[in-house]
């Protein structure tokens, strides 16, 4: 596969990332040998938002993710969340705690977490005998 400038990008899974990357960097996946325009460097996806990046000796190197996904035969799209009838795009703000709680109700996804904690509330609230307050 060939990057915009028309230089080669090669993927080897699994490789041996360890030639460039000898230590695991806290937050990141190796998933394998990345060669870009002749630089080769171990290829780490972040585990938050699963962004791939070039690694050499502790330091990063961003790239092209629809150039990464289509040589590793990934959809352009994936990762790309649904367009949901009705929703909208909210920011927040949560603390740790409530972002492990959103992960693990969500199987990773904090946004989807939230949601079946918000319907979770509703259908409780729903089951409440009148006249009873809910804090």
């Amino acid at each position: 596969m060939r990057d915009n400038n028309g230089r080669r990008i090669y993927i080897e899974q699994p490789g041996r990332p360890r030639l460039y990357q000898f230590d695991d960097m806290p937050g990141y996946e190796v998933v394998g040998v990345i060669t870009l325009a002749g630089r080769s460097g171990a290829l780490l996806r972040k585990y938050s938002n699963g962004v791939y990046s070039m690694a050499n000796s502790g330091i990063l190197r961003p790239l092209d993710q629809r150039l990464v996904k289509m040589a590793l035969g990934i959809a352009s799209n994936a990762g790309a969340p649904p367009r949901m009838e009705g929703g909208a795009r909210h920011n927040v703000y949560l603390d740790a705690e409530s972002i492990d709680i959103a992960q693990a109700l969500g199987d990773g996804n904090i946004s989807r977490g939230i949601r079946l904690a918000l319907r979770a509330r509703a259908d409780a609230d729903r089951d409440e005998p009148p006249g009873r307050a809910v804090a």
